[in-house]
């Protein structure tokens, strides 16, 4: 099968429901299910992502150059960027488990395959490691995560939807936010 019969055929799987709407060529996966579709002449979703992925925690998919939640849409982090860090009111945590902490889809009960995803992605990817990388607190960054859950957590309780759906944003309520994110407590 060539490239575009590959592609002609993910197409058709697309316009007939038989893989999810967004796997259109903008989709993270969608040149490498070409080249499966090429091998094997045939396209089975369940079995392409199982022979992509290494190991899976959650919605959370280590694949040999990505960690890939796959959560309704896909969320990437290189293999390359599982050091990237920041200053944390003096800290100096991991970057991804805070930014990750702070999207809506992230919440207690999936966060934990997040964090084991991410340190089992350190580890299998070391060799990405800055041999200059200065001491970086995982307990702080553990911490402030959880804390970070449990105000979007009482943010969620006092969120109010208009008839349309769309989320109202008030002065008071981002005040709140703005309070509870200033007075998270550090080890």
């Amino acid at each position: 099968m060539t490239e575009q019969e590959a592609k002609n055929h993910l197409y058709d799987l697309w316009q007939n429901g038989e893989i999810p709407n967004n796997f259109t060529e903008d989709h993270s996966d969608f040149y490498k299910a070409v080249n499966y579709t090429k091998k094997n002449n045939r396209f089975d979703y369940e079995e392409f992502y199982a022979s992509i992925a290494i190991i899976k925690f959650g919605i959370w998919q280590v694949e040999s150059d990505a960690l890939v939640g796959k959560g309704g849409h896909d969320y990437i982090i290189e293999c390359s960027r599982f050091w990237e860090t920041r200053d944390y009111n003096g800290h100096l945590v991991w970057d991804w488990l805070i930014h990750l902490a702070k999207k809506s889809w992230i919440n207690k009960e999936n966060v934990k395959d997040l964090n084991t995803a991410f340190f089992f992605c350190q580890d299998y990817f070391r060799e990405n490691k800055p041999k200059n990388l200065p001491y970086v607190s995982t307990a702080q960054t553990l911490n402030i995560q959880q804390q970070i859950l449990e105000i979007q957590d009482e943010m969620d309780k006092s969120e109010i939807i208009s008839k349309n759906g769309i989320v109202e944003f008030d002065s008071e309520r981002m005040l709140k936010y703005r309070d509870l994110m200033n007075n998270i407590k550090y080890l």
